[in-house]
Parts: structure tokens; C-alpha cells; sequence
């Protein structure tokens, strides 16, 4: 989950898979006179959409820190150990099922979650060294290329399977999910609150074929609306709704006693947009 500040002395508790949707959202509108529309599209967009899909299991039944409060998605490695790497391996399987390229994006993800982006996001640590992590890895880089041998011999996704094409749509969805965790992690839009998670800034935004990466960054207006410069949407302003629940601030006795509140909690739609000017 996602846990922003506070409404009326509660938590604001943003689900994984609703972050995902926003990422999704994102993907499915990026692409304009400036920036190249994500290819192949509908595989990018399940990509982006669903890349927390292993996370439904747990947020059926969400457990609690070792400290009886909440769990986050930051610091969720040290609260769930391995557990949190089996939510990526039916993640990758589920998606690739029905499409393996959206299947591969999925699994590029999970490995730079692993290893700060692949060494695009400083800010993340590095995980690699972990020995469950490591045994994680080495079993994706085994998938990792048997989707890409399968991609490379399918008509339909040859031409984005190549190494450069690749790498260019790893960034994409890093991007997605940068830009979906700055917006679903914060609230109200101008808190000063979060303290961890993306900054502002975000580079290695891929533009177009033959051209340089941008840096995007979010000047957040005021409690519910952010300038986007460069603007990457094919319109302004793009209106992200986010579902989300609200749970008193407190620590917890038990698992019981907080899932009692967070099934009964109030549900809100936050409403935030993004803006060109």
C-alpha cells in the first residue's frame, strides 16, 4: 500500500493495484506532437497497469509492521522478506499469459526494483546482494530470455524486441511508475509530508526514435493540480482519479483489529490532474 498523510487524523491508503491503474492511465495517454505514443501500445499499457497485479493477493488480506502499524510500500522488502518477490513471479506469469511483451515489461520492472532501475534511479537502494534477491534475479534473467527468444520469432513483436527498443520501453515503464508513485503517494498533492519516493524530477524520459531523453519535472500547483514540463499527454488536463480508503492513525494490537478498520473504512476518490500550463 501506499500510506499519505493525513485527513482528518486518519491514513490515506492507496492500494498497489490502484497505483497500477494510475501508471496505466498514464501510459494509455502518453504520446503527442513531442512524444512518441508508447509501441507496442496495448502491450505497454497492460504493462504499466498491471505491473503491481501480484500485489492483490496480499491487499486482499494486508498484514501489519513488525511495530503493529500499516505497511507501506517503502520498506515493504524488510516487512515481507521473500514474500514480496513471489508477488512479482505470479505477477510476471499472470500478465504473460496474456500477453507475453506486457509478461517481459513486468519482468524488467521486478529486476530494476531489484537494482535501482538497472542503475537509472539512484534514489532506490540496491537489493541485489540479498540472497533470496539474488536467487530471484538469476531465475528472471532464465525467463527474461526465453520471452525474448519467443518475442524475436513472433511477427508481431520482432521489431519491438530488439535490444534498443527494449531498453527504450524499460525506461517507459519506469517512468510510469515514477510518475504514478509521485501522484498516488501524496496527500493532498501539495503535502511536504513525504519525505521518501520519487522526487519531482525524473530523467530518462524516452522522447521519440533518434532523439535525446527529457527530464520531466512536476511543479505541483496547489492541494490537487501539477504543471508537467515537458508535457508528454496527448491532453492537458489529463484528470487522475484515485481510490483510496481511510483508517485511523494508530498502531494496532493485532491483525484482526486493523483488518476490522480496513474493511469497513471510508472510501474516497482523491482527484487530482496534470497540466500543460
Amino acid at each position: 500500500m501506499m500510506i499519505s498523510g493525513l485527513k482528518d487524523s486518519r491514513l490515506v491508503l492507496v492500494l498497489q493495484t490502484d497505483h497500477s491503474r494510475v501508471a496505466g492511465l498514464l501510459a494509455a495517454h502518453w504520446g503527442n506532437a513531442q512524444f512518441a505514443e508508447p509501441a507496442p501500445y496495448a502491450s505497454m499499457v497492460l504493462a504499466a497497469e498491471e505491473h503491481d497485479a501480484g500485489w492483490w493477493e496480499w491487499e486482499a488480506r494486508p498484514t501489519l509492521t513488525e511495530e503493529g502499524y500499516p505497511m507501506d510500500y517503502i520498506g515493504s522488502v524488510k516487512d515481507l522478506g521473500s514474500v514480496w518477490l513471489e508477488f512479482f513471479r505470479r505477477g510476471i506469469e499472470r500478465v504473460a499469459e496474456q500477453d507475453p511483451y506486457a509478461g517481459l515489461m513486468i519482468l524488467m520492472h521486478a529486476e530494476g526494483l531489484c537494482t535501482q532501475g538497472k542503475g537509472l534511479i539512484s534514489h532506490m537502494p540496491d537489493f541485489s546482494a540479498i540472497p533470496e534477491v539474488r536467487d530471484a534475479l538469476d531465475r528472471w534473467e532464465a525467463r527474461r530470455e526465453e520471452l525474448i527468444d519467443r518475442l524475436r520469432g513472433s511477427a508481431t513483436y520482432r521489431d519491438f524486441a530488439t535490444d534498443r527498443e527494449l531498453w527504450r520501453n524499460f525506461k517507459l515503464m519506469e517512468v510510469f511508475d515514477q510518475l504514478a508513485q509521485f501522484i498516488c503517494n501524496r496527500y493532498p498533492f501539495d503535502s511536504a509530508a513525504r519525505k521518501n519516493g520519487p522526487s519531482n524530477r525524473i530523467g530518462h524520459v524516452p522522447v521519440g526514435p533518434g532523439r535525446d531523453d527529457a527530464v520531466l519535472t512536476v511543479d505541483v500547483l496547489d492541494g490537487a493540480r501539477a504543471r508537467v514540463h515537458p508535457y508528454p499527454f496527448d491532453r492537458s488536463p489529463l484528470r487522475i482519479p484515485i481510490p483510496a480508503r481511510l483508517v485511523p492513525d494508530r498502531r494496532y494490537e493485532s491483525e484482526e483489529a486493523f483488518l476490522h478498520d480496513f474493511y469497513r473504512a471510508e472510501r474516497c476518490v482523491i482527484e487530482y490532474s496534470l497540466h500543460a500550463e
